[in-house]
């Protein structure tokens, strides 16, 4: 198999699990909690070069929307997840490949890059809803803190299991 031929193969299978999660996890009441599409779309940036893991952030929310019907596009959530999904995967992809951060600091930087845009793009939809702009972006970012905590623990510890890179340090 070609490098390309694996690079897209893989891109298809984190979509598939960023699909697939979320199901799983809305099914028990707990998806904007733990945020499953999440998991794999961070996992791509460790596992792909740049421009295949921002795809994948793009392409992951609109395949489910198209299978789905989730994230929905009304109120806007499927436009908001797109971007938080892509600043994940491009700010984690670009500091990893780029750095020599280990594991642990580029997710955590591309998490915090996500929760930012989540932020500010939920300030004009909370207007318009007629909630608190402020209030409404934090409620937002504290109810997937859980989410974001064990993302941070479990992936950075089963990335360095496949990958054999140190999680807080410089890789060789």
């Amino acid at each position: 198999m070609t490098k390309r031929t694996n690079q897209m193969t893989l891109s298809a299978m984190f979509i598939a699990l960023g699909v697939l999660l979320p199901i799983v996890f809305h099914s028990i009441g707990l998806g904007s909690i733990f945020l499953p599409m999440f998991w794999p779309v961070a996992a791509a940036a460790f596992f792909l070069p740049v421009s295949f893991a921002a795809l994948v952030g793009i392409l992951t929310p609109l395949v489910s929307f198209l299978f789905t019907g989730m994230p929905p596009l009304s109120p806007p959530i499927l436009y908001i997840m797109i971007f938080e999904l892509l600043a994940l995967s491009l700010i984690t992809s670009l500091l990893y490949t780029r750095t020599r951060w280990g594991i642990v600091w580029p997710l955590v930087a591309g998490l915090l890059c996500s929760r930012i845009v989540l932020f500010f793009m939920v300030i004009p939809l909370a207007s318009v809803l007629g909630l608190p702009p402020q209030l409404a972006s934090a409620a937002y970012i504290l109810k997937g803190l859980p989410g974001i905590i064990l993302i941070i623990i479990v992936s950075s510890l089963l990335i360095n299991r496949i990958k054999h890179e140190p999680i807080f340090t410089n890789r060789k």
